[in-house]
């Protein structure tokens, strides 16, 4: 299967994962911030960030290398010594999650107040399973078929939907919520483990164990604890840290939650594809590495066509959204949200460069990149955020990703020689531009629920026409989204393949 097949088949694959993952995300969020508030809400967003700070640091780097080193060897048929590297570091990541999740535990015990204990300690237990089940959650994504993700997804997801809704009927309030994440974590892990290792225990026994293998994982390892470190400055919530001592209202840390739980659906399409393009950057390194630069771009060019449009016309769409889902107690968190959108587009760009380096084994790049910009992210936010609160928090983490982002696409467009479509790329945002304009004169003076559905349509109206005036889409564009179509409902196929036919000018 060639890789514009294999990443489309992904593509649509993690699609399924991800959509049932963040509707009902959207969903539970909505209902758990309408049910507890901006304050009571504040404390167990604070928790759960430095629980999962905990989880991905305490997994030093394993689950990463795991991914990349699996990757490789399958890539040269080499499924001996892939199985071995599966068992070791899933043996490996299980003593850690245990060492981080009880030390964790003993502090989260200590210091949390007493109406918080047991909601407490439920999070931190919550480590444990998702920690182990990212080694096999990797191993998956290493042998390109990201379908063998999709059933713990789904099963665990429904049931964290379950759980929640539990928990508003019987009123059980922030430890509910905290025992709703177990379960979904527990789950998760059992659907996915199984199945995982059943599959990599029958793989041959036998494997060459190449020299230096222990120490090129090992170091990768090292790189991507260092990289993670300084990532969840820039691509995470660390602005938490900040926020709460910096800003005396503890609903700025829910305003500033809410802004960017919205705004990351909007990376919903980009994390699809990328995650889809990842898998195969990895494998193509053990087949032809040659071909790595072009297929980068590639990357490039589709995670612009769908990511642009979208974070541009959510920006005047983002206010009627907020008032509509999660009413009118968060109407402080307004300003942030219609900057959110813009601010974080830039990450949408992160993962093709990223695994691009990462492939390569240059994550020294990705440190560096990544340990200015969260800098310049934390010099930001402490500047702003006790004159701004969230707003302030928001523009320090726009920045810093800006920052690495830009950084990491001039590495390789310099020394790996990547060529970028820049002239497609100007063409997307002038009409991204003119689509948000006119979602947003539309949606001016309407309510909440029309702004959205009026000023939404006539945006995709303008936006869809003027991609067809201005060419934007290639006729070599056609065959690649026809496998994508090809996987959506009988119903919708065929008018999806032919508006895909003539957008391409086919």
């Amino acid at each position: 299967m060639t890789n514009t097949r294999t990443i489309a088949r992904n593509t649509g694959w993690y699609s399924i994962e991800n959509i049932i993952d963040v509707v009902i995300g959207f969903i539970t969020s909505i209902a758990i911030n309408r049910y507890l508030g901006p304050e009571k809400n504040g404390y167990i967003i604070y928790i759960a960030f430095i629980a999962g700070v905990v989880s991905s640091l305490g997994g030093l780097g394993i689950p990463a290398a795991t991914r990349k080193y699996m990757a490789e060897f399958l890539g040269k048929g080499d499924r001996g010594t892939a199985r071995y590297i599966y068992l070791r570091t899933l043996l490996l990541q299980t003593g850690l999650a245990t060492l981080a999740t009880c030390g964790f535990l003993f502090w989260a015990l200590r210091d949390a107040s007493a109406e918080y204990k047991l909601a407490s300690a439920l999070l931190v237990l919550s480590m444990w399973p998702g920690m182990v089940n990212a080694i096999s959650a990797q191993a998956n994504v290493a042998t390109e078929d990201l379908s063998k993700n999709l059933p713990a997804s789904i099963v665990s997801a429904f049931t964290y939907l379950i759980a929640i809704a539990s928990t508003l009927v019987f009123h059980w309030g922030v430890t509910g919520v905290c025992a709703s994440l177990l379960s979904r974590k527990i789950i998760d892990f059992l659907v996915r483990f199984f199945p995982t290792i059943k599959s990599a225990l029958a793989w041959q026994t036998t494997h060459a164990y190449p020299p230096g293998l222990r120490n090129r994982m090992m170091a990768f390892a090292g790189q991507s604890v260092a990289s993670m470190t300084v990532a969840i400055i820039v691509w995470g919530r660390s602005e938490l840290i900040l926020l709460k001592p910096l800003y005396p209202d503890i609903r700025q840390v829910s305003y500033y939650s809410v802004a960017f739980t919205m705004a990351e659906q909007l990376l919903l399409v980009a994390t699809i594809f990328g995650t889809a393009a990842g898998a195969t950057i990895f494998v193509q390194y053990g087949r032809d590495k040659s071909r790595l630069p072009e297929l980068v771009a590639s990357t490039f060019r589709y995670i612009a066509m769908m990511s642009i449009p979208l974070h541009f016309i959510m920006v005047p769409l983002a206010v009627p959204a907020l008032l509509l889902f999660y009413g009118h107690k968060f109407e402080g968190a307004a300003m942030v949200v219609m900057l959110a959108p813009l601010l974080c587009m830039f990450k949408a760009f992160l993962a093709p460069a990223q695994n691009l380096l990462e492939s390569l084994e240059q994550q020294r790049y990705v440190i560096a990149a990544t340990m200015l910009a969260g800098v310049i992210d934390m010099s930001v936010a402490w500047y702003l955020i006790p004159s701004l609160g969230a707003v302030g928090a928001c523009i320090g983490n726009g920045a810093a990703q800006l920052v690495a982002v830009g950084i990491m696409w001039a590495i390789c467009i310099h020394l790996y020689k990547v060529k970028l479509p820049w002239l497609q790329v100007a063409k997307i945002v002038f009409i991204s531009a003119l689509a948000a304009l006119t979602a947003h004169y539309v949606a001016l003076h309407l309510a909440p629920l029309w702004a959205i559905l009026c000023g939404g349509s006539a945006s995709l109206i303008v936006l869809f026409g003027l991609i067809y005036i201005m060419r934007v889409l290639e006729p070599e564009d056609h065959d690649r989204l026809h496998v994508l179509t090809a996987m959506l409902p009988q119903p919708i196929v065929h008018p999806a393949g032919k508006f895909v036919t003539l957008l391409t000018h086919q």
